[in-house]
């Protein structure tokens, strides 16, 4: 069984704070609805996940970039490859159970950091996952897949 841990998180702040800030913590409380206290909580439309592996930033290191972690726009940040999971495969993290729901494929903003990367991390970019129940994660929790699709 595929197994490893989380090394960040992080959230977007509700535009009380700066608007759109993407703020690095070390523990969240997680429903159905994404991220409570996070800026897109409960706001009508679906907003996925985004699940990175460290994969994905050796590979930029590997072509000798350097990024901030975070740059990839993730939520959670794992120090195992997930990308093999389908859509419909179930992850356990901390308390929370997530589902897969797909790739994910949107790099048009990278550009602007480097014209390469898009193309360098194609299929490595990272995972959209949904929280299936209640609970909370942090860094350092164990990062389990439950079941492949």
């Amino acid at each position: 069984m595929t197994s490893g841990k989380v090394l960040s998180l992080y959230m977007i702040m509700p535009d009380m704070m700066r608007a759109g800030h993407r703020m690095k913590v070390e523990d969240m409380d997680l429903d159905e609805n994404g991220i409570m206290g996070s800026r897109d909580y409960e706001n009508g439309k679906e907003h996925p996940m985004v699940l990175v592996s460290k994969k994905s930033y050796d590979i930029i290191e590997e072509a000798e970039l350097v990024f901030e972690r975070g740059l990839l726009m993730e939520d959670i940040y794992v120090d195992v490859d997930l990308y093999h999971l389908k859509k419909g495969s179930v992850i356990e993290i901390g308390e929370v159970l997530f589902e897969v729901t797909g790739p994910c494929e949107d790099y048009r903003y990278l550009y602007a950091f480097a014209p390469e990367l898009p193309e360098l991390i194609h299929g490595n970019r990272g995972l959209f996952i949904s929280p299936l129940d209640y609970g909370g994660i942090a860094v350092g929790n164990e990062v389990k897949v439950i079941k492949e699709a």
